[in-house]
This record gives C-alpha cells, structure tokens and sequence, in this order.
C-alpha cells in the first residue's frame, strides 16, 4: 500500500503524486491508499485514475502523540552522502534536521542555492516519511552555524566526538530518561575543530562516544538516533 501527504485539509494531493499514482504504480480503480494529513492517516479507496485522480475515505486513523523528539545537526557533506542521512534519519523518526556549515565541513554552499537545496533535501525527507508510513515529516531548517545552534531550547544536547574525554552514550541516556526533547549533533569527517567542539561542550553539550569503531559522517547519525530510540523505547 502506498501512503501520500496531502497538501490541504481537502486531501488533495500534489501533482507529483498523482503522477505516482497513475503512471509509475499504476493503480486502478478501487486500489487502497493512504493519505496523510495534520497527523492524521486516512485509508483511502482509488474512485477515478486519471491526471488528478480522486478517492473516497473509507476510514480514519486518529494522530499518535509523541512523547520524545530528536532533532539533529549535521555538518554539510557530499550529495549522496547527505542523501543517505536524511532518508535514513527520518526512516527511524527524526523531527528537525539542521544542516551546519563547520570548519571542516567539506562541501560548501552559497546562498543563492541554499534555497533549492533545502527544497530538494525537504522532498527526499517527504518520500522516505511515506515510505516508512510516518505521520508527519521532518523539517529541514535552513543552513546554521555552530553559534546558531547553542541557544535551542533542549532537554539535552548530544555532542557525538571522537575525543578520548567523552561518556558512553548508553550511560548519558539512561541517567537522563526522563527527557523528551534531545539534539544530536554531529560533526564532518574527521570530527569538529577543536574550537568548535569546546564551544559546544562551554554551552552545555555532552560529549558522548558512539562506541570504538570510527563511523562515517553519514552513518553516526543513523547509529547515535538508532541508539537513543531503542534507550527510549516505551
């Protein structure tokens, strides 16, 4: 079954869509899909299949409260690098994504493409959130800094190091289960500028250690989230 977000309370789809429907899974009439909106799951029977096909309610799944949110800044990475951690990250149920320009940040972006880039990042995040069957999708922010990101208001900030001084992530979850709002942040290969990572860590971040294996830019993310899930599984 495929699931869609609809754009509007009517429950009318984006154009995309309806194209999806029509010519790539090819649909007939009397088909069940789901369309999401506000939260809110729709199962849906296919009535019409044409270049705005239509459907019929056939019930409706109420919205699910969340009792935990996990945002996560990333420094910027190549294309299909970034690509990976976004689907991956929403699969498992990211709210925010906060892309960072650092030091070390390996690719660059200017402002004249930063908003097509957002745009493009926000559709590979709405894709995998319907593929996962997710009631809502995480919002890419615009690009930021490491300055930007020290005065968001979190229960607890998560600083993902390869320095010796840090604390099991394990550890740092479980004498702080009692939280429901965690920032991730994650740095560039190679980790973040000395300076950088002491600024953070002066703004109450807590350096964690993912374990002894060296992860990839795109792949601590995915583990780190991955981790706190299953530590705050309810």
């Amino acid at each position: 079954m495929q699931q869609y977000f609809a754009k509007n309370e009517n429950l009318e789809l984006e154009e995309s869509d309806y194209h999806h429907i029509k010519n790539v899974m090819r649909m007939k009439k009397g088909d069940i899909i789901k369309v999401v909106y506000d939260g809110i799951t729709y199962d849906c029977k296919l009535t019409n299949i044409s270049n705005k096909s239509s459907f019929e309610v056939i019930s409706e799944n109420k919205k699910e409260e969340k009792t935990l949110v996990i945002d996560i800044a990333f420094s910027l990475i190549k294309e299909q690098k970034l690509n990976y951690l976004l689907q991956k990250t929403t699969e498992l149920g990211v709210d925010k994504v906060i892309p960072l320009n650092t030091k070390r940040s390996v690719v660059k972006i200017d402002d004249k493409k930063e908003k097509s880039k957002i745009e493009r990042w926000n559709k590979i995040c709405k894709e995998a959130s319907e593929q996962a069957f997710r009631n809502n999708i995480p919002k890419v922010m615009e690009i930021s800094n490491i300055k930007d990101i020290v005065n968001l208001d979190y229960d607890l900030k998560l600083l993902c190091s390869l320095n010796k001084n840090t604390k099991n992530i394990k550890k740092v979850l479980q004498k702080n289960n009692k939280c429901v709002k965690i920032l991730l942040v994650v740095g560039p290969e190679g980790g973040f500028d000395p300076k950088e990572e002491e600024y953070l860590l002066e703004n109450n971040f807590v350096s964690v250690s993912l374990g002894c294996n060296v992860l990839r830019a795109e792949t601590a993310p995915v583990a780190a989230l991955s981790m706190i899930k299953y530590e705050f599984m309810r």
